[in-house]
């Protein structure tokens, strides 16, 4: 039981800036067991954030702002890790060849492709929530976060695994036990979009967001596992990024059905 808190506490201190209680130095297997909590994490996540968007809605800010403010959050929580994901992804894309992407992704300054696409993720979240908290839609910011890290557990699980990755991915996947955890994963996000379901009394429609995001951030982690012949941690967080923006952008299309 101490062990199984240790872990999640572990996965709790990788995937977020938050603080935890003093723990002890985590082992390699202890990092490599640590991903049967990542949706979990992610609804405790999706929670500050509905929360914060409910707050900054009742202080009847200018939504531009509180969008603003919301994606702050977003990034001060996850300590950008996932943004930073996808920068380094995007500058290996711009190269031609294999090795030159993966020198292009390793390199900690950012090039223009990965600003640009840093940029542009960005000004797609500000603009999706725009929307959203205009439309008292704060329900799907809590789901788009769960439903990115079980996208995440789905490459881990399913999909190769690129040797030229970091330490800390390598860990992860090492000990990583499939596709058990990823179901595991995927039960704990039924679960809690089932509560959520009856909790808010949302829409049959839901389902379809949910599918849909699913279906198309699964092109999303084929088209990169393709592209660098395997994931790394580079293009798992960017993978989570991309996916948080497709559940986002494709609720403001689906907004007069939810």
């Amino acid at each position: 039981m101490i062990k199984t808190l240790h872990r999640f506490l572990y996965a709790w201190l990788f995937l977020t800036k938050l603080p935890a209680p003093p723990l002890p130095k985590a082992t390699k297997e202890d990092w490599g067991r640590i991903t049967p909590y990542f949706v979990l994490i992610g609804f405790m996540l999706g929670f500050i954030l509905y929360f914060f968007a409910k707050l900054l809605h009742k202080f009847d800010l200018p939504v531009m702002f509180s969008s603003l403010l919301l994606v702050l959050l977003w990034n001060l929580i996850t300590g950008s890790l996932h943004l930073d994901g996808l920068m380094d992804t995007f500058d290996g894309i711009n190269c031609q060849d294999l090795e030159r992407k993966v020198d292009a992704m390793r390199d900690s300054r950012i090039g223009a492709f990965g600003a640009i696409a840093g940029i542009f993720a960005v000004l797609f979240k500000l603009v999706a929530l725009c929307t959203l908290i205009l439309n008292k839609m704060f329900i799907v910011i809590l789901i788009s976060v769960p439903l990115a890290r079980l996208l995440g557990v789905y490459a881990l699980s399913f999909l190769s695994y690129s040797k030229q990755a970091g330490t800390s991915s390598s860990l992860i996947v090492t000990g990583l036990k499939k596709p058990i955890d990823f179901f595991v994963n995927f039960i704990v996000f039924i679960i809690g979009f089932l509560i959520l379901f009856f909790i808010f009394h949302l829409q049959l429609s839901f389902v379809l967001l949910i599918l849909m995001s699913f279906f198309l951030s699964l092109i999303w982690s084929y088209w990169l596992n393709n592209h660098f012949k395997g994931h790394s941690g580079d293009t798992y967080g960017a993978l989570i990024e991309l996916t948080e923006v497709t559940v986002l952008c494709l609720a403001v299309v689906l907004k007069n059905h939810l």
